[in-house]
């Protein structure tokens, strides 16, 4: 069982986007609204792109980048909050996380594209 786990997991983080899929398929389902479903699907596969993002930099360039990966959060959220405090004089913590949630999933999903791109062209190319 443990096994099947580790299979599942790491076939999502090579593919988020058929963790995504598979996840709205499933939320479609359990909450039978599909704008509810995207955005749980949205929020749950989020660190899948993460993960994938930071294995495909490790693969291509030899780099580890969680440290940088950690910093650009911390930034983001602090530009965030202090929107948010300087448009609404009042700072909600869990708002600025859902905000900062849906954009890195929208960054990272755009970064793993980019990503994937650039390592089929390197490779039918350069290789």
């Amino acid at each position: 069982m443990m096994h099947f786990i580790t299979y599942i997991s790491s076939i999502f983080i090579v593919a988020p986007f058929l963790a995504t899929w598979l996840i709205y398929l499933g939320a479609v389902k359990l909450y039978k609204q599909k704008r509810r479903a995207f955005f749980a699907a949205v929020n749950v596969s989020t660190p899948f792109y993460m993960i994938a993002m930071l294995v495909l930099l490790s693969h291509l360039f030899n780099i580890n980048a969680t440290g940088m990966l950690v910093i650009v959060l911390l930034l983001m959220l602090m530009i965030i909050l202090y929107l948010q405090w300087k448009y609404n004089t009042e700072v909600i913590l869990g708002k600025a996380f859902k905000l900062l949630w849906r954009i890195c999933f929208l960054l990272f999903s755009f970064l793993y594209l980019l990503l994937i791109l650039y390592g089929l062209i390197d490779r039918i190319f350069f290789y």
